[in-house]
Parts: structure tokens; sequence; C-alpha cells
């Protein structure tokens, strides 16, 4: 059989190396969930998980996991991460802005939404999935959610993001992602990236990406909470660095 690199084909699922090139060198918000893990007992529900740059780590650290992702292919990549490092994490293939489908073999004591999984959904899914977790948390649980910190963008309307490009070496594929600007619109936030591969061989190929993310404050988010049944417990601040927009985590109780 032959090989990526003899075929000139990518290495692996394209949509986990993306997600490993873009945030895999991300790690602000890890001491977060991991000092929120620790002062809770029992599993941690990660939405969004992704390939599992938040869920490998807490799984490390012994916590009980279970990874909601929509994307398949990156489930199975989480699974076959964690099966490879012999740790424990249930990954569920689901679609939280169906929410109602949701179904979870625990109840977990935490629940997580790293890297504004949470704006990924409008105003009508969002307080869907609000109301669902109301259901399928334990008694007691906390809910964090990562909204952008709109204070911190550059500017109203076209942002230039100036960040140097990520890029990682893959199986001899080099993988570039440039951020070039945040675009505030009146409901939306697009995150505009250029993405560039190159093959062993030379070949460069070069695509741009838009990431939509919907906008919800803070104060919101709170309020869509509240009507789901769920309580406020406060914020968070995880500050990015100096070239990119902060992020406010809005903690949220289940009431016992």
């Amino acid at each position: 059989m032959s090989s990526a690199r003899e075929t000139g084909a990518p290495p692996r699922d394209e949509a986990a190396i993306w997600q490993e090139v873009e945030f895999g060198s991300h790690d602000a918000d890890i001491p977060l969930w991991r000092e929120l893990a620790e002062a809770t007992e029992g599993p941690v529900l990660e939405l969004g998980s992704g390939a599992g740059r938040v869920s490998l780590q807490l799984a490390e650290a012994g916590e009980e996991v279970i990874a909601v992702e929509r994307d398949p292919d990156l489930a199975a990549q989480l699974e076959a991460s964690a099966a490879e490092r012999g740790l424990k994490v249930s990954t569920l293939t689901a679609d939280l802005g169906t929410a109602s489908d949701l179904r979870l073999p625990a109840k977990p004591a935490l629940a997580i939404g790293p890297l504004h999984l949470v704006q990924e959904l409008d105003g009508t899914a969002r307080p869907a999935l609000l109301r669902r977790l109301s259901q399928l948390m334990a008694p007691g649980a906390i809910i964090a959610l990562t909204v952008v910190d709109e204070t911190t963008l550059l500017s109203a309307g076209a942002a230039s993001t100036q960040i140097l490009p990520d890029m990682r070496e893959i199986d001899g594929w080099v993988y570039s992602s440039e951020p070039l600007w945040v675009q505030v619109g009146e409901d939306v936030l697009t995150v505009r990236r250029v993405r560039e591969r190159v093959s062993p061989e030379g070949r460069m190929e070069r695509t741009v990406n838009d990431d939509i993310l919907h906008r919800v404050s803070p104060d919101r988010l709170e309020l869509e909470a509240e009507e789901a049944g769920l309580r406020r417990a406060g914020r968070r601040q995880i500050s990015s660095g100096p070239s990119e927009a902060d992020s406010t985590v809005v903690l949220l109780e289940v009431p016992r």
C-alpha cells in the first residue's frame, strides 16, 4: 500500500490537521479548565471537543471526560489519540445545534465550551442547548462557556489581527494559517484566515477560510441561561496575549 508521502496526498484528516495548526498551541485557557475540573466531583463534559486539545489534557490529569463533537472525523481522531495514550475519554458524535437529540452516558458535574463554541450557535440553537444542559447535568453542576471579549477587538468594522501565521510540519507537509482580520457585523463576527499547505514535493495549495461566530454578550448569555432554568455563577477572564482578543468565561450553575 502506498503512503501519503508517496502519493502526494495529505497525511490524514484535513479538519484535524487544521485544528492542530490553528489551535494546537493555544493553551491560555487550560489552567482554568483544570481548576474547574479539580473543584468538581464527577465527569467533565467538553462541548465541541474537536480532536481533543482540552479533553486529552484533562484525561491525562485523571479526570473522567465525556467529549461531544459534531465532526465524525475529529471525533475519531480524538478517540484514536486517547486510545494511543491509554486515556479514558467517552467520545460522542452529536450536533449541538440540535440539542434535543443529545444523550449522555452520565450526568456531568462540569461542562465546558472552550474556544467560543457557544458562539457557533445562533439565537435559537443557543437557548435550546442551555435548556438541554439544565436537564442533562447533575444538580449543582457548573457550565462554563467562553465568548469573545469584544472590548479587546482592535476596532468596530474590520479589525486587522496582526498575528504571525500558525505553522506545523506534519509527515513532510508544511501547513500555514495566517489570520487576516475579524469583521464585526451586526449579528456575527467573521474571522478570515488564509490557509496554505505545501507537499513534500513543493506543491503549494492556498485557500481562504471564514469562521463565523454569532455575537452574544456575557449579559445576554446569562439572561438566556436564567430563562433556561440556570443560575449565574460568576465570570472569569482569559487573556490571549497582546495581538488577540481576550475571552470572557460565563459560569452558570444547575439548581440543586
